[in-house]
């Protein structure tokens, strides 16, 4: 299982702008709990790469499952761990 970094810096990216709030609403059925913890605009279309969000607690999210998930509902998505815990310099805001 991988996760994102707790208390760094990552984002979900999404193959299409309409896809962002279904993403949503599939970490919402995978795991409500860890939803409440989910940065605002941590899903985002993959032209925001490479700006990046501060994941804080949201950090227990299967993104194995959540990313076969959304594979098998035609849904593209990658998910970037910056693998820092101090905003990467080289990345934009």
């Amino acid at each position: 299982m991988s996760t994102l970094p707790h208390k760094g810096f990552g984002r979900i990216y999404v193959d299409k702008p309409e896809n962002i709030k279904k993403v949503e609403q599939i970490i919402k059925e995978l795991d409500e709990y860890e939803f409440e913890y989910m940065p605002v605009g941590i899903v985002a279309h993959f032209s925001e790469y490479p700006s990046v969000k501060y994941t804080h607690k949201f950090d227990d999210m299967d993104m194995d499952k959540l990313t076969a998930t959304c594979w098998n509902n035609g849904i593209h998505i990658w998910v970037f761990d910056s693998g820092r815990n101090e905003y990467p310099e080289n990345m934009v805001a």
